[in-house]
């Protein structure tokens, strides 16, 4: 049995495309892969403000100033600043 230049040259195109495919798959995963972790970066980063955001919302105090104690701390509206 011998093995001719076709079918040398078919498993040699074989392997080549099969090469090709495993490196092309490779290389998108990692392209993948790095724009995953750029959105989890990214969702990262606006977790922290969100987090931040809520400390500072916790520090306002309970109730707002009423309108003499407004006036005591010279306004808080552009009238009461006369």
């Amino acid at each position: 049995m011998t093995i001719s230049t076709e079918q040398i040259l078919m498993v040699i195109g074989g392997a080549s495309t099969i090469t090709t495919a495993i490196f092309w798959g490779a290389f998108q995963l990692g392209r993948l892969h790095s724009r995953m972790v750029s959105v989890e970066n990214t969702l990262d980063r606006a977790g922290k403000r969100m987090s931040d955001l809520a400390d500072e919302v916790q520090k306002f105090p309970s109730q707002y100033l009423s309108r003499a104690e407004a006036i005591h701390w010279n306004g808080s509206r552009a009238e009461d600043r006369k």
